[in-house]
């Protein structure tokens, strides 16, 4: 009886010994997703906020600033595509129940958010500056004028 104990001891720990390793390489292709879900979103949220202050920092003639801004716009709807790839990223950590990252405090929900109001903030620059421009054109107001009262 002791030594069929044993044996069944034996057995029980290889065999706890195996799921511990399974767990253990679970545990690594978890982090690596971590990881590459961190890479895409601090990259991505850095170009966010270098686009956004960019777009803020509107210089030369009304005429300028809006093929600027429209060259602005354009480069933020291409890179949905980005936004997209961490989206793709973020639905693999869901199925993984995987629902904290301490490589990133961004997530996919709050990175879509702030490339939508980017987007919309070209869109309402867009249409202020051809608002002004035709002001301009119309009154015949000089654009330091114009400045001036904005």
């Amino acid at each position: 009886a002791l030594e069929e104990t044993w044996r069944n001891l034996q057995k029980i720990i290889s065999e706890r010994d195996a799921e511990l390793v399974k767990e253990a390489q679970r545990q690594d292709d978890n982090d690596k997703l971590r990881k590459e879900f961190a890479r895409y979103a601090n990259a991505f949220h850095q170009w966010l906020t270098e686009t956004r202050t960019s777009m803020m920092e509107g210089s030369g003639t009304l005429e300028q600033q809006l093929e600027a801004t429209k060259r602005k716009a354009a480069e933020v709807r291409a890179r949905r595509q980005d936004l997209k790839k961490i989206e793709d990223l973020g639905a693999i950590l869901e199925e993984h129940l995987i629902l904290d990252n301490r490589y990133t405090e961004h997530s996919t929900v709050g990175l879509a958010q702030q490339w939508d109001q980017l987007d919309q903030l070209g869109m309402r620059m867009q249409h202020n500056l051809e608002q002004q421009i035709q002001a301009r054109n119309q009154s015949g107001v000089s654009e330091d004028a114009l400045k001036e009262f904005s």
